[in-house]
């Protein structure tokens, strides 16, 4: 049965403008939130391309393969990017459980990220829109969060 739903859900995805080349198979949470986004720019009267959206990476560093959702790379022609508003666009994060599943741990708005280390933790560097760190809209702030192997969590 599990085979019949991963055929249906990759065809969904082809069929519904998402193509992933990549060497990993996405889990099916992951696929399901970029088939969710793929339709949301449908109803929108667009027409989705999320081939950019997903890439694979440790990032925890516990050797499993991680999932990234950058939903800034989600183009809807002829309509608008469900997932992007004033603020920026969505950002997921699924860490890898070290066994059979990918679990949720960074879901948010933002305007930009980039991933550092320091000393030898890894960091994820998030900008916001000044929204939401108590500043005008034109502004923005940086916030970084230190990734953990099942979770990514707010420096103080």
């Amino acid at each position: 049965m599990q085979a019949r739903t991963s055929i249906a859900l990759a065809a969904l995805l082809v069929l519904g403008g998402v193509v992933v080349a990549r060497t990993a198979e996405p889990p099916d949470n992951v696929v399901a939130a970029v088939a969710d986004a793929v339709q949301q720019c449908k109803d929108a009267e667009g027409t989705p391309n999320a081939d950019a959206v997903l890439s694979v990476d440790d990032v925890n560093g516990d050797g499993g393969e991680d999932w990234i959702v950058d939903y800034a790379k989600l183009t809807c022609d002829g309509g608008i990017n469900p997932m992007c508003g004033s603020g920026g666009c969505t950002l997921q994060i699924y860490l890898w459980d070290g066994a059979t599943a990918w679990n949720l741990a960074f879901d948010d708005t933002v305007q930009g990220y980039k991933f550092a280390k320091n000393g030898g933790k890894r960091l994820l560097n998030v900008t916001y829109g000044g929204a939401m760190c108590g500043k005008t809209s034109a502004k923005s702030c940086l916030v970084t969060y230190r990734v953990e192997k099942d979770a990514i969590v707010q420096v103080k």
